[in-house]
C-alpha cells in the first residue's frame, strides 16, 4: 500500500513537471504564402529544428504554410503587431517603406546569380536593412537570394515588344511594375492566391514568377510557356516584430538570431538547387515549355529606368555604383 502510495505520488509529482514545461515552452508562429516543397518552407523548417535544439525545446517554432496566416502584406502587418512571429519578403515589397531597398528590384540590377548572393551578404545590403528597420521599428534578421523572375503565359515573349499591351500580374508594390511599364506591357497587381485562377480564365495574360514559386503553386498547369527573361534577382529576407526580443530571454534571442542564418543559408540553398533542376525537369516531363529571350534586346528596352529612379530621388549613382561594386 505504501509502495503504491509512493508511485501516486511520484508519478503527480512527474506529471506537475512535465505540465510546467509544457508551459514554460514558447511557441512562435512563421508564416509564409507558398507550399511546403518551396525554398521558404524548407528554411523555415531548418530554422525551426536548430531553434528548437539551440533552446533545448524551450522555444518552438511553428509553421503555417500557403497564406494560412494572410498574404505577404498581411503577414509584414502582422509581424508589426506581434501576432506573427517571422515572415518572408522580397527587396520589391519591403521597398515600400525604404526605397532605397528597392535598387536591386530594377531590371537587371544585378550581373548575374552569382552578383546577386554576394550582394544578399553584403555590408551594402546590411545598411539598407538597418534604415529599414529605423523607418518601421521591425527587424530584418537575414537575408537571401531568392530566384530570378520569368513570365509564365500562354504565349512566349522572345523580345520587349511581344510583350506591348499584355496584362501581367505582379505583387502590389510599386518596384515589381517597373519592369512591364518599361516594355510597354500592363502590370496588373493581384494577391499570389489568386494568379492560378486568373492564368486559367484570362483574366491577366501572363504572371512574374520565379520557377520555384511557379512549380510550388503548380502554375504550370495553367500556362503554356515560361519566357525566360532573368529580369529581375530577387533578395529576400526574414522579418519579426520588436515584440518578440521583448519577449525572449537573451540565451533564447541568440538561439532565434543564429537560427535566422540557418534559415538564410537553408531557402538560398534551396533556390538555387531548384533554379537549376526544374528547367530540366519540366522539360522531360513535357509540363510546359521554355523560351529564351534575347537579353539584350531587353537590357536595352529597360536600361533608362535607373536614372529615371535617381532623378526621381528614390537612391543616389553613388548606390548604385556600390551595389555594382559587390563582389
Amino acid at each position: 500500500m505504501i509502495g503504491t502510495t509512493r508511485a501516486a505520488m511520484l508519478a503527480l509529482m512527474l506529471g506537475g513537471v512535465c505540465a510546467a514545461s509544457a508551459q514554460a515552452q514558447t511557441a512562435l508562429k512563421f508564416g509564409h504564402i507558398v507550399g511546403t516543397d518551396h525554398a521558404i518552407h524548407v528554411g523555415a523548417t531548418a530554422m525551426a529544428e536548430h531553434v528548437g535544439r539551440c533552446s533545448a525545446g524551450a522555444v518552438k517554432i511553428d509553421i503555417f504554410p500557403g497564406g494560412q496566416l494572410g498574404n505577404e502584406g498581411a503577414l509584414i502587418d502582422q509581424t508589426r503587431l506581434g501576432a506573427v512571429d517571422f515572415a518572408n519578403s522580397g527587396a520589391s515589397f519591403l521597398a515600400r517603406n525604404l526605397p532605397q531597398l528597392g535598387a536591386t528590384s530594377l531590371p537587371y540590377a544585378f550581373r548575374d546569380r552569382d552578383h546577386a548572393v554576394a550582394y544578399a551578404n553584403s555590408a551594402v545590403l546590411r545598411e539598407l536593412m538597418d534604415a529599414w528597420e529605423k523607418a518601421t521599428g521591425q527587424s530584418l534578421l537575414s537575408a537571401y537570394y531568392a530566384g530570378a523572375f520569368h513570365i509564365y503565359a500562354q504565349d512566349g515573349f522572345a523580345s520587349p515588344d511581344s510583350l506591348k499591351g499584355r496584362k501581367i500580374r505582379v505583387p502590389d508594390a510599386p518596384s515589381w511594375m517597373v519592369f512591364y511599364r518599361a516594355v510597354g506591357a500592363n502590370p496588373t497587381p493581384m494577391a499570389l492566391g489568386e494568379v492560378y485562377l486568373g492564368l486559367r480564365q484570362g483574366v491577366i495574360d501572363g504572371a512574374n514568377l520565379p520557377l520555384g514559386v511557379g512549380f510550388s503553386l503548380k502554375m504550370h498547369e495553367v500556362s503554356k510557356v515560361i519566357t525566360m527573361t532573368f529580369h529581375q534577382m530577387e533578395i529576400a529576407m526574414l522579418i519579426t516584430g520588436q515584440h518578440l526580443k521583448r519577449r525572449l530571454s537573451a540565451p533564447h534571442w541568440a538561439c532565434i538570431e543564429s537560427g535566422a542564418k540557418v534559415y538564410a543559408e537553408a531557402a538560398g540553398r534551396e533556390t538555387v538547387r531548384a533554379e537549376d533542376a526544374l528547367r530540366k525537369e519540366m522539360t522531360e516531363k513535357n509540363m510546359i515549355r521554355f523560351v529564351d529571350v534575347d537579353l539584350g534586346a531587353y537590357q536595352k528596352a529597360t536600361a533608362s529606368v535607373f536614372e529615371e529612379r535617381i532623378k526621381a530621388g528614390e537612391f543616389t549613382q553613388a548606390l548604385i555604383d556600390r551595389i555594382r561594386a559587390v563582389r
